[in-house]
Parts: C-alpha cells; structure tokens; sequence
C-alpha cells in the first residue's frame, strides 16, 4: 500500500489524481494492463524530461555550441543520474513490485528507479501541466545542472580521444556476456584498444555497460601508463 502523505513529502509534490500516481509506481509484470500503462507513462516522461531539461540548458548555458549543450544533455538524464535522484527522494520504498521483481532486489535496481522517476515526471504532466512537471524537474535536478562548470565528457568520447591522440583505431566494444532475467538482465561488454588490449565493464543495459568498459580503460595501467 502506497504511504501518500510520506510519498508527497519526499517529492516535493501532492497528486490529485491518485489513480495515475498508481500506474507510475507499479512496475510489475503480473498484470499487462497494469505494465502497459507503466511503459506508457515511462515513454511519455522520458520525452518530457527530455524537453524540461532541454529549455532549462539552453537558457541557463546561452553562450555553449549545440555539441555542448548535447554532452550536458546526455549526462542530466541517463540512468546514472536518474537513479541518484530516484534515491535521493526515496522512490524506491514506494515502488509497487512484483513476487519476483522484489526477491531480486528491485527496490535497488537503477533500471527500476530511473524508469519509474521517468514515469512519475509523466504522472504529474498529466496531473496538474508542464508548470509543475518543470519546477518537479528544476528543483530535483537543481544540484546536478550547477556542479559542471564545463561540459562534462562520457568515458566513450574519453576513450576515443586519446585513442585518436596515439593514432590508433577507434576502440571496439562486443557483448561478452547476457545474463539474468528478462526483466532485469546484466551485460557484460569488452572493449578492445589497438588490437593488444581489452577490458569489460558491468551494467544492466549495453549503453551503461559500454560506458563502464571505456571507463575501466581509462583507469587501467595500459592508457595511464602508455609511452609509445
């Protein structure tokens, strides 16, 4: 059961629509009516988010070229980011889950988090406008849209720089390994620099997985160290 007054004080925002605060939290596989209204709202707050966070870059960066405003972009609403929000206003212990989904730890899971905030910014679109959906997002993305002074660069675009730098081929990424329930799978993915090196990453899509095996790379002895 759904602790509404506890649930509107974490997130700052007090739904009238009780029935559309439901189908965002539940995130389960029992019911396809039920999943199909959740992956609705989640499609449809991944865009508005999208939008939000857009006009809040362009306005507040007026001076970055558009590749810029891309890489602050990226780093504001991918999974990592999503999930820290997700915790830092306790979503996870209001999620409805299934028999499965729970014993697996999904409470925990940044799939999970990041899909359901997506579908709770989509809920209150619904609920009450774009006004409350874009303070909901200023005020919850406040501290993430102020601590990057510059544009920040993905661990991929790292990599493939400095592998530029040496001369070499771009770097190339193949799935090692697929493991775990539909879901809520794990992928393990390597990554292979100038044909003599290559190192994995964890995650649990192949995007965030990548991103780990670039960043792997870039901490290893092999680029730290590289002389040649």
């Amino acid at each position: 059961m759904i602790d509404n007054k506890k649930l509107f004080v974490d997130i700052s925002y007090r739904f009238d629509d009780l029935g559309l605060l439901k189908d965002a939290l539940t995130h389960t596989n029992n019911s396809k009516k039920k999943n199909l209204k959740f992956q609705r709202l989640e499609f449809l707050g991944d865009r508005i988010l999208g939008l939000v966070i857009a006009d809040i870059l362009f306005h507040k960066f007026a001076k970055e070229s558009e590749g810029d405003l891309t890489r602050r972009m990226h780093t504001l609403v991918n999974e990592e980011t999503l999930a820290k929000i997700a915790k830092e206003i306790n979503i996870g212990e209001h999620i409805i889950l299934s028999y499965n989904e729970e014993k697996a730890g999904g409470r925990n899971k940044n799939t999970i988090l990041a899909d359901t905030l997506e579908a709770i910014i989509a809920a209150i679109y619904l609920d009450k406008g774009h006004t409350y959906v874009f303070e909901f997002v200023s005020q919850h993305w406040d501290k993430y849209l102020s601590e990057e002074k510059t544009p920040p660069i993905d661990p991929k675009t790292k990599l493939q720089e400095w592998c530029q730098s040496k001369g070499f081929n771009l770097p190339l990424y193949n799935q090692v390994e697929k493991s775990g329930p539909d879901h809520s799978p794990e992928f393990i993915i390597k990554v292979v620099i100038n044909a003599e090196f290559e190192i994995e990453g964890l995650g649990l899509t192949k995007k965030q997985a990548e991103r780990k095996a670039a960043s792997n790379a870039l901490l290893s002895e092999y680029v730290l160290n590289y002389e040649k």
